[in-house]
């Protein structure tokens, strides 16, 4: 019995913890949104169903970041949060629109990348939420309205990885 009253702070300090974190959270989208990031382009069901088999690819979306600062999360509109992600590329043949990369996510906001936005494809070896070494991750630098994003995934397949490295280099 007299260990109850200890277990019991320790909880409340550990839900106050929890509490802090998620504010902390909101605060900085808040923040993001207020700094005039707007909401990236949602993923349309057209879009979707325009992405052939052979150009789409499952991993880790890991987070988007601000460009060259891999530890500054953006977490508005849903950026930060990490979850399952299919890659794909679209290319323009007129009737499904522009080319695109389309990151339809699980559990998490889905959207897409206009060609147009893409700065380069390039690797890195980690950024916040996750670190591995080498060049095991795909970052996408684009613009989203007057801020440079890095996007990174990590992909199930290295022949994946590779080839979406690729696909970049031909429509460059």
């Amino acid at each position: 019995m007299r260990y109850v009253p200890p277990i019991l702070a320790l909880l409340v300090l550990f839900a106050l913890l929890l509490l802090l974190m998620r504010w902390g959270w909101g605060r900085r989208a808040s923040r993001q949104t207020r700094a005039g990031l707007p909401a990236p382009a949602p993923l349309t069901e057209r879009a979707a169903a325009s992405a052939d088999a052979d150009d789409s690819a499952t991993g880790v979306y890991v987070a988007t970041t601000l460009a060259e600062q891999h530890l500054e999360r953006v977490t508005a509109h849903g950026l930060g949060a990490r979850s399952r992600v299919t890659l794909a590329r679209v290319g323009s043949d007129g009737a499904d629109g522009p080319a695109a990369w389309l990151l339809e996510r699980q559990g998490a906001p889905s959207f897409t990348i206009p060609d147009a936005d893409v700065v380069a494809l390039t690797t890195a070896p980690g950024m916040v939420g996750k670190w591995i070494g080498g060049d095991a991750l795909l970052v996408i630098r684009w613009r989203l309205g007057d801020t440079l994003l890095d996007t990174g995934v990590r992909l199930d397949a290295r022949a994946d990885h590779d080839r979406f490295l690729d696909l970049a280099k031909e429509h460059a």
